[in-house]
């Protein structure tokens, strides 16, 4: 059997006890730290400290027991490269074959302190570094981040003596997104807790959900769109594109790769000056919609249809026009699409077959994913939406809304959650309450 020696460091210790038995009970040697070797311990399940294998303390009340060369040398050698073999044998490191490790549980203690204290010593520093090293040399390493993966790895290892390199991708994939939202977490959770630098590190998390930065940045990646110039940023193009592919009458503007607003053009009843952002996505840019642009404030505008160039390039004098195209022709179903789930897969939807009501709600929570947490989007009678965002709830975005744009908004809806003020505000200026993201 190829996996001889395994790494286990885990707060989350549901199945562990009957885990670590089969792997003992399999010939694979155990190596463990303070708490988790104690708990192998004190069932009978033989166990070496890593202090042993390190030769030195853990220090610092625990903050550093297994970063050291002896632990991530063993890690992410590869044992097909003859001089990582070599350096293995000449500083006496032995290779590690399985790495079992979950973190300390920082999302469930912010949910009951903001102690910045408590907060600090919740950050797990060397179960992310473990699992970034095993999950990058999954080739010769099987990295666990996830109790329910115990049983499927004790099965695979009885049917044919290890783990498939198909499994051991799927694997480091999920160590990989673990550690993301971990991160995320703990970005997000600091940046309110400092909150003079959320500004600036916005961008970090722009979504509601981290994996929504990562779906539309595939879509950029994989250039699902193409555009006619080579110096556009392509990422806020592409949330235009995946929001008029729901509803092709539908004017975006976005600000800093963000939705600033938008005009549905059979609402409006022709103005569409009211529109906001520094790029503007259309489906279809016509001269007379051109016209109706105008005076609105952008300086680009993307629209995947182009119809009398010259005459529109004379109208919007001094604004750069981009073409875009949406490069896969794919058209799967839309009967289960309720939310915006898939961000990526919007981008292919070139004909959606859906009734008006539909479409909008499924535009107001595709718009909900692409917007930072704690947003509002308004909707006035004249078609016009408008989106804002605070730092820490919905209410406040809820009250710029109403406080800094000129418009009676009839609707709302919002991917924070929602509070009594939040009612009651909507309630006082005759707002309904649209559909909302999931939580």
């Amino acid at each position: 059997m190829n996996i001889k020696r395994a790494l286990i460091s885990v707060s989350d210790k549901n199945g562990l006890l009957e885990f670590a038995k089969a792997l003992h009970e399999r010939g694979i040697e155990i190596i463990s730290t303070g708490g988790t070797a104690k708990t192998l311990s004190d069932a009978g399940i033989p166990v070496q400290q890593v202090s042993d294998v390190t030769g030195f303390p853990e220090i610092l009340g625990g903050r550093v027991k297994t970063l050291h060369p002896k632990i991530f040398g063993g890690i992410l050698a590869d044992t097909q490269d003859s001089s990582h073999v070599r350096d293995l044998k000449d500083n006496a490191i032995e290779a590690i074959d399985m790495v079992i490790v979950n973190l300390y549980p920082f999302d469930l203690v912010q949910r009951q302190t903001r102690d910045e204290d408590i907060l600090i010593e919740n950050i797990d520093i060397g179960g992310v570094a473990l699992l970034r090293a095993a999950a990058k040399n999954h080739r010769n390493v099987v990295v666990v981040c996830d109790p329910a993966d115990y049983k499927k790895i004790i099965d695979l290892i009885d049917a044919c003596g290890d783990v498939p390199l198909h499994d051991r991708r799927m694997l480091a994939l999920k160590a990989f997104y673990y550690t993301m939202r971990y991160d995320a977490t703990i970005h997000r959770v600091l940046s309110e807790l400092f909150a003079s630098e959320k500004y600036e590190h916005l961008t970090f998390e722009r979504f509601a959900h981290p994996q929504k930065d990562y779906e539309v940045l595939e879509a950029v990646d994989e250039r699902f769109i193409k555009l006619s110039v080579h110096d556009e940023d392509a990422l806020p193009i592409t949330i235009g594109a995946v929001l008029t592919t729901i509803d092709k009458n539908l004017v975006v503007g976005l600000n800093s790769r963000n939705i600033a607003s938008m005009i549905n053009i059979r609402e409006s009843g022709g103005r569409l000056c009211d529109i906001s952002g520094s790029v503007i996505v259309v489906r279809k840019l016509n001269a007379d919609i051109a016209r109706k642009l105008r005076e609105a404030t952008f300086t680009t505008i993307a629209c995947e249809e182009l119809a009398d160039e010259e005459t529109i390039s004379e109208i919007l004098s001094g604004k750069k026009i981009v073409r875009y195209a949406i490069q896969c022709d794919e058209q799967p179903s839309t009967e289960n699409l309720t939310t915006a789930w898939q961000i990526a897969n919007i981008v292919f939807r070139k004909h959606l077959m859906l009734k008006d009501d539909s479409k909008e709600r499924l535009l107001i929570n595709v718009a909900l994913e692409l917007v930072p947490t704690f947003s509002v989007i308004g909707k006035a009678e004249d078609g016009f939406y408008h989106i804002e965002t605070d730092l820490i709830s919905p209410t406040n975005a809820l009250r710029k809304l109403l406080i800094g744009v000129p418009k009676k908004f009839t609707s709302v809806a919002t991917n924070g959650t929602i509070d009594g003020m939040f009612l009651k505000l909507c309630e006082e200026n005759g707002i309904s309450l649209l559909t909302s993201a999931p939580q």
